[in-house]
């Protein structure tokens, strides 16, 4: 996982790594290396990555001189502006290596009263390569970029208070009218660390490298849409300072699903792959108990069990061809009724996870229903979702001992109802309340929205960064919560729930791709799910194969998944 810190533990960190022996001035020669090598990858259109990772800490003693890298008779350009903070000496120190490998460079740095002692030396060593630094003191001083191949954008750091006024307002404006591609550092300008609003003018970047750790802006929404493809590289600083602050706040990562994948071996068999029982729907909601369903098989679970009412049965029938048809009560069961619980009562003890809730409706008699089940869940795994949510509005809400596997999945309005903030509220206080929810309760929140979180009873919580707005229409929660029940059923909870969440979204992008966004409907995630989940397999395959593994046992790589699928 990468971490997301906040702006005051960012700066917790970089205290402690200062006084740990590394100066200001190598954190900023650092820094200019992730930038350099992210110009490098951003002008090199054949690359399939936008940025690197792990980048080397300072600057090599054998760099190359000018010329040696970009030896074409007119090199990109790159254009930096800088404004007085750490961000604006970073572009500097970028500007720099950029110049020595004999790029293009122009340097726009906006007037300060007082330069750092960091950055007045960075100045006198572009004066010593005469590389020309324009400074901006007045509007006749804006940049024009009709030459630059490429902006580097450093004038405001993580730091901000307030939004971008005059001058500096004047500079975005440009810099967003240039019609040129942006590489943001750490922030786009305009943007604070840990908000989710854009307060005024703000760069809209083509690309952000995000330095040390993620900002929770680039999480949140709207703030997210101004840093474009995100990146990150954890330059000078120690990794295990920035993943020991208070609010393990970490993004779930393509290799983080790749270490949790459950992956089918020879050794498998239906009853070990997870079995799963769906207790949904209700009249005219019997798709929502079919596409829970089917996610969950297509997701990986060995055997599907769905149970609903048997007035529903008939409809929900045909779209339940792999799935274990449990029709409970009589042919005029059109909802879910306390006289079905004894019916359930076995396949409960029979499943590995259970999902709960996808279109059970609110019937007075499905309410009773709920909490004459709530005590046979006890120490169940189990996926709480859409009506079923109901058991935990603030007043009747449970939680404690035999709660420790449950997993809820409100959207916002259902978290709201429960006594949560709402997603219009600030995106740092909805993050502390689902974090508070998950403790208090000692369960994991699955807090549905643009950005999803995932909340465990141990405090930390989890981003995943799949997904895109075509998931916004009906049915696309119940797909997820059929994939969290597979997960679940072989999964630890704070494991399943992001990737279900990842697995949810990727799969959501693979279908955008094909099918585009205004068209999209929950069933096509169902069909594209198998495939998100080849790429995995596809990877951990060609790892296997890079370590000798012939794959006579069925074991891929070294995720680990073959003992996590039972």
């Amino acid at each position: 996982m990468i971490p997301i810190l906040t702006l005051s533990e960012m700066r917790d960190v970089e205290g402690q790594t200062v006084a740990g022996g590394i100066s200001e001035y190598d954190l900023i020669l650092s820094a200019g290396e992730a930038v350099y090598q992210s110009i490098k990858t951003m002008l090199d259109t054949s690359a399939e990555e936008v940025f690197e990772t792990g980048l080397p800490q300072q600057l090599p003693e054998d760099e190359p001189g000018p010329g040696d890298k970009y030896d074409s008779p007119k090199p990109p350009t790159v254009a930096f502006v800088c404004g007085k903070g750490h961000n604006g000496a970073d572009a500097l120190a970028a500007a720099i290596r950029c110049a020595h490998t004999g790029l293009g460079v122009v340097v726009y740095h906006v007037y300060a009263d007082r330069y750092s002692p960091e950055t007045r030396r960075l100045r006198d060593q572009l004066t010593l390569a005469e590389i020309p630094v324009h400074t901006i003191r007045s509007a006749v001083d804006l940049p024009v970029f009709e030459d630059a191949d490429l902006i580097v954008d450093g004038l405001l750091g993580s730091g901000l208070t307030g939004h971008p006024e005059g001058l500096m307002a004047s500079v975005i404006h440009g810099v967003n009218a240039s019609d040129r591609p942006v590489l943001s550092i750490d922030v786009p300008s305009g943007i604070a660390c840990d908000a989710g609003e854009i307060p005024g003018p703000a760069v809209r970047a083509d690309s952000t490298l995000c330095l040390g750790a993620l900002k929770p802006s680039a999480l949140f929404f709207p703030s997210g849409l101004t840093y474009g493809k995100v990146g990150y590289s954890p330059v000078a600083f120690d990794e295990k300072k920035l993943f020991g602050q208070p609010s393990a706040l970490s993004m779930f990562t393509w290799d983080d699903a790749l270490d949790l994948l459950p992956v089918k071996t020879w050794r498998t068999h239906k009853y070990s792959a997870g079995k799963v029982l769906v207790i949904a729907g209700s009249r005219g909601m019997h798709g929502a108990a079919a596409l829970s369903a089917n996610a969950a098989l297509r997701a990986g679970a060995g055997l599907v069990r769905a149970a609903v009412p048997a007035g529903i049965h008939r409809d929900a029938a045909p779209h339940l061809l792999e799935i274990l048809g449990t029709p409970l009560g009589g042919d005029q069961d059109y909802h879910f009724a306390p006289s079905h619980l004894p019916e359930l009562t076995p396949w409960i003890a029979w499943a590995d996870a259970i999902v709960l809730g996808p279109g059970l409706g609110k019937h007075e008699e499905t309410l009773a229903f709920l909490h004459g089940l709530l005590p046979l869940l006890h120490g169940r795994r189990v996926v709480v979702d859409g009506d079923a949510l109901a058991l935990f509005h603030p007043e009747t809400l449970v939680g404690g001992p035999g709660f420790e596997q449950f997993v809820l999945t409100p959207h916002s309005g259902e978290y709201r109802r429960m006594g949560g903030l709402h997603e219009d509220d600030p995106s740092m206080a909805l993050l502390a309340d689902a974090r508070a929810f998950a403790k208090r309760l000692g369960l994991t929140l699955v807090l549905k929205g643009p950005t999803t979180f995932c909340a465990r009873s141990a405090g930390g919580v989890t981003i995943s960064a799949s997904g895109n707005p075509g998931m916004a229409t009906g049915g696309t929660g119940d797909v997820l919560a059929g994939i969290l029940g597979r997960m679940l059923a072989v999964l630890p909870p704070g494991d399943a729930a992001p990737l279900a969440v990842f697995l949810h979204g990727r799969a959501g992008d693979s279908a955008r791709r094909d099918r585009g966004t205004s068209g999209m409907t929950a069933s096509d995630l169902i069909l594209y799910l198998p495939l998100a989940m080849k790429e995995l397999e596809d990877a951990l395959a060609a790892d296997a194969d890079e370590d000798g593994d012939d794959g006579d046992d069925g074991d891929i790589g070294s995720s680990g998944g073959a003992a996590r699928s039972g």
